[in-house]
């Protein structure tokens, strides 16, 4: 006796009447919120979110836009050269991005960028500074601190000094209150900015 075909019945596809078809449109619509100022002003709703970041000069497709090598086909144009023969190699057209402010305002804005983008932890901040108005520049001094509850090296005070005064919004106000704003720190004739116990003192 012979096995009978199974047979699967598909269930029957009903309207549902409670979804709110405009609101699934425009959820899936959306691409969550756009930080940046530039992208957001010239970004369309109306177009997808590809074609909107190719409008713009930008990126969408990391992949598409630096393939990775082709390692057969790399073989075969070299066996191809060595034959003598030519390699039917088409250059890759690229189209003016109508959008193309956006991208050359985003290379402006990175250049023009100059300074530090972090900043130190609060409680570093105040441990920095108290170590500093206690010893000054003195790191040594720092280190045999009893107050150096982390055990730290005089070359891990000397570099977050360091850091700390590189960070004009956090070290102004130390400054201020010190009366160093108007202090040129690169003068080592200024005795207030002389390091102490350091390989590299002058």
């Amino acid at each position: 006796m012979g096995r009978g075909r199974t047979r699967t019945k598909k269930k029957k596809q009903t309207y549902d009447y409670s979804r709110n078809r405009k609101r699934m449109s425009q959820k899936a619509r959306r691409n969550g919120t756009i930080k940046n100022e530039e992208i957001r002003a010239a970004y369309d709703v109306k177009k997808k979110p590809a074609k909107n970041i190719r409008e713009m000069g930008l990126v969408y497709d990391v992949n598409r836009a630096i393939p990775i090598p082709n390692v057969k086909q790399q073989m075969k144009d070299m066996e191809m050269i060595f034959s003598g023969q030519k390699v039917n190699s088409r250059p890759r057209q690229t189209r003016s991005a109508p959008k193309q402010h956006v991208v050359e305002k985003l290379e402006k804005d990175a250049n023009e960028f100059a300074g530090t983008r972090f900043r130190m932890a609060r409680s570093m901040v105040r441990i920095v500074t108290a170590m500093m108005d206690r010893h000054g520049f003195n790191y040594q001094a720092m280190a045999k601190d009893r107050k150096n509850y982390e055990q730290e090296t005089w070359r891990q005070f000397r570099t977050k000094v360091r850091r700390f005064l590189l960070i004009p919004e956090q070290c102004t106000p130390y400054l201020e209150q010190k009366g160093w704003i108007d202090c040129d720190m690169s003068d080592p004739a200024d005795p207030r900015w002389k390091e102490f116990c350091t390989d590299d003192e002058s």
